[in-house]
């Protein structure tokens, strides 16, 4: 299959290392860009061909479009594509809001066409083996687990930081889906959410002397606290934050009636998984990755896409997973200060 890419900022040179890799499946012919010179010059480095981004979407040759703009512009971007009678996948979220969301998929269903989103980190060899490790219940049953990603913020490193602190952005945005989708693929559907959010600082300052721009006012929260109920039972406390000084220390945690188990970053395809060992009374590694170089790049989830639909194998419930995840999400972002669980309606 043909593939398109719509959007040549920093995330795309990971997905070309990694769509690269499977050139017997799918062909990269072509990219596009809002800023021409940064579209031709993606395509000079990876010998493609740049077009505007109103040609790539009449282009017959081109089946699937690989959606990498920022947030605010993933609905419009897919729905055009969509409408255009191609193929998408985005980069998460799928949409900002709910009806976006039913908009994308009654699009998808008219045109007989597929919509897949990132994060696709649980097609990477750790989420297989410590989903593998919570079936063999080496844990026993789960009784919960919890969810932390902190940070302060992308504006001391990133080459663009300032959609991370616009509608789309934020941790809840940026990060929450790659743990959510995690959760999901675990204990299934989110039915209640309580939470609290805050957004802490109004203004944040741009460290990175790479960037030209010295302030970024904040539109969005970027401290979030919530408990997310299962349609399990189970009940998993989660907080993502962009305004905590600390060390990058992920964390995703299953507790079971046997023992607990500690994931690898969700964010990354590989990485270490640890069970804790109750006799030693100690967290013990039960899986490191077999190469300590970085295997797996982005772009797993396009490639799987492309096998999915040459195979006409597509899976409906990972094809519906990032509007649950939208819808989480939603829900989570609706704090009213009354601390009331909110109902996951599962629109989709």
């Amino acid at each position: 299959m043909n593939i398109g890419i719509i959007g040549c900022g920093s995330i795309s040179s990971q997905y070309m290392i990694g769509l690269n890799k499977s050139e017997k499946d799918l062909n990269v012919v072509a990219c596009a860009d809002q800023d021409i010179e940064k579209s031709k010059s993606f395509a000079n480095e990876y010998k493609i061909e740049s077009l505007s981004v109103e040609d790539l979407l009449i282009n017959s040759e081109i089946d699937i479009v690989v959606n990498l703009t920022p947030p605010s512009s993933h609905f419009d971007i897919s729905y055009k594509c969509l409408k255009s009678g191609k193929h998408v996948f985005s980069e998460k979220p799928v949409a900002l809001n709910i009806d976006q969301g039913k908009e994308l998929l009654n699009q998808m269903n008219t045109n007989n066409l597929y919509l897949y989103s990132a994060p696709d980190t649980f097609l990477g060899p750790a989420f297989i083996k410590a989903k593998e490790f919570v079936l063999s219940e080496k844990i026993g049953e789960i009784i919960g687990g919890s969810v932390s990603f902190a940070t302060h913020g992308v504006e001391g490193w990133h080459p663009n930081p300032n959609f991370y602190y616009k509608k789309g952005g934020g941790p809840l945005y940026d990060m929450g889906p790659y743990y959510l989708t995690a959760l999901i693929k675990i204990l299934g559907p989110v039915v209640e959410v309580i939470s609290y959010s805050q957004k802490t600082f109004s203004n944040r300052k741009v460290e990175n002397p790479n960037v030209e721009y010295s302030n970024i006012e904040v539109d969005v929260d970027t401290h979030y606290i919530a408990l997310l109920k299962f349609q399990t039972g189970v009940v998993v406390d989660f907080q993502v934050s962009f305004d905590i000084w600390k060390p990058y220390d992920p964390k995703l945690e299953f507790y079971g009636t046997v023992s607990s188990i500690k994931f690898a970053d969700p964010n990354n395809y590989d990485g270490d998984i640890s069970i804790f060992n109750k006799e030693k009374y100690q967290w013990e590694n039960v899986y490191s990755p077999p190469d300590k170089n970085n295997e797996y790049y982005r772009g797993l989830g396009v490639i799987q896409m492309v096998q999915d639909i040459s195979k006409n194998n597509v899976n409906k419930e990972d094809l519906y997973l990032p509007f649950h995840v939208l819808e989480v999400m939603s829900a989570i972002d609706t704090y009213d200060q009354n601390g009331k669980w909110v109902n996951i309606e599962q629109q989709f």
